[in-house]
């Protein structure tokens, strides 16, 4: 069995994503940033053709309304899906943004539990959720918000942005659901030290991940890869405006 990984092409709004945290963005006006981001989706679209799918992500940066106008904007180019376009903790922004473009909404990787999914869904305002398998209480927790999903005919795009215990748990999910689309799968799982944690990593082959059959999650830990690579707290930074405010990841 397999699992179809896909990249996701981020548009980056005041530079705010190409530019290290801690660091002070540059001011941009509305339309220059409106601009800048739709000629990026087109930028895509032209280099890789019809023959790759474009998940554009847009990390929380938008109001709703600047949401609207971007995604009514990029809908030529026909994005697979147009990812977390405003904060999630306002679910009737997330609904209003839904209603009012054409492009298929995909959020929840935030959420924790399968009560916020159920008020995501009973607005109509998702149409690919994306449950994290390591916040959501596990495979169980997981399993249940996919359940949910499917009686709503939406799609599971599971998050992972980890490491290579969480991609084997998120491929095991996909094993076992019917509403299963894409799989993200992140940079570096193939090189250290992400590949020195586990005794080995889950196959790529082909822009597949194959499903492996061993115990468990399919894979094991690696013996003492917590002396090698001992739990160290991260700092935390973030990125800020040019008049200092906080700016969300």
């Amino acid at each position: 069995m397999r699992a179809n990984i896909t990249a996701f092409p981020s548009i980056s709004f005041s530079g705010a994503l190409d530019l290290p945290r801690g660091t002070v963005t540059p001011f941009e006006s509305n339309a220059q940033m409106i601009n800048r981001a739709v000629d990026r989706v087109r930028q895509y679209r032209k280099a890789v053709g019809d023959e790759v799918d474009l998940c554009i992500e847009i990390h929380r940066r938008l109001s709703p309304a600047d949401a609207i106008v971007l995604a009514n904007a990029i809908e030529p180019f026909r994005p697979y899906f147009f990812e977390d376009p405003t904060k999630p903790d306002n679910l009737d922004s997330m609904a209003y943004i839904a209603e009012h473009i054409n492009i298929p909404i995909a959020t929840g990787e935030r959420l924790h539990t399968p009560q916020e999914f159920a008020m995501l869904l009973r607005r109509n305002a998702v149409q690919f959720v994306r449950p994290d398998v390591c916040i959501v209480g596990g495979l169980t927790g997981a399993k249940k918000i996919a359940a949910l999903a499917e009686a709503f005919d939406v799609q599971v795009v599971p998050h992972n942005p980890l490491s290579p215990v969480s991609t084997a748990a998120c491929i095991q999910l996909a094993a076992c659901i019917p509403n299963f689309a894409i799989q993200e799968y992140p940079i570096g799982e193939n090189e250290a030290p992400k590949n020195e944690i586990v005794k080995s990593v889950v196959t790529l082959e082909n822009g597949y991940l194959l499903i492996p059959d061993a115990p468990g999650i399919g894979i094991e830990l690696a013996e003492r890869a917590e002396e090698k690579y001992p739990f160290k707290p991260r700092a935390f930074k973030t990125r800020l405006h040019v008049d200092g405010s906080v700016m969300d990841h």
